[in-house]
């Protein structure tokens, strides 16, 4: 299928917070309980029609454990739009927001405010919880982010996170103009990245 624009995005976040689950349900519309950890990388890819256009979203998954964490920073250079996850049930995978958010700003760019990076909360489905919906808002907030909450169980909330995503890049191209954040305006299929 031809498209009009793609957009590439990176998952980021701690081993075990559900970043391969939420791509799956959001790519494949199931959800496996059985999940084993992504070693290194993976990506997902799926066509969306957003503003009457379509749009080729590949979505780089990333391993959260330590031994692949400098891997992830060519992928920081490449992403248009990034999602921060982490897993509601764990204050440890929230606290951690703060090396990922650095990590960004090592490899990525100083001012992180200006480009499309959202947050999401997985596992809302899970009746143990250890960080509130409050408290991971007002720390979005700081950065400027949005939050969402999400289950990659039900499903729940993952296309709005992603589409949203999807637009804050497509209007930061139109707003930026070609400032390393630009849309890949192409009909081909998309190449082998990396």
């Amino acid at each position: 299928m031809n498209f009009d624009d793609k957009c590439q995005l990176l998952i980021i976040g701690n081993s075990s917070v559900g970043k391969t689950s939420i791509l799956t349900r959001y790519s494949l519309k199931n959800f496996n309980e059985n999940y084993l950890a992504t070693v290194g990388l993976d990506f997902f890819s799926k066509d969306e029609t957003i503003d009457n256009k379509i749009i080729r979203i590949k979505i780089w998954d990333t391993a959260g454990q330590e031994r692949y964490k400098s891997f992830t920073k060519c992928f920081f250079q490449k992403a248009q739009g990034i999602m921060i996850v982490f897993d509601v049930t764990s204050k440890k995978s929230f606290n951690d927001l703060k090396f990922w958010i650095e990590s960004l700003k090592t490899y990525k760019l100083e001012d992180i405010s200006s480009f499309p990076i959202i947050i999401i909360g997985n596992k809302v489905d899970l009746p143990k919880r250890e960080v509130t919906k409050e408290e991971a808002n007002n720390y979005a907030r700081e950065y400027h982010f949005h939050y969402y909450e999400t289950s990659a169980k039900t499903g729940e909330g993952i296309d709005l996170a992603i589409r949203d995503l999807v637009k804050k890049v497509m209007n930061s191209e139109k707003k930026n103009g070609n400032n390393n954040i630009k849309l890949n305006q192409t009909k081909k299929k998309s190449g082998k990245c990396c």
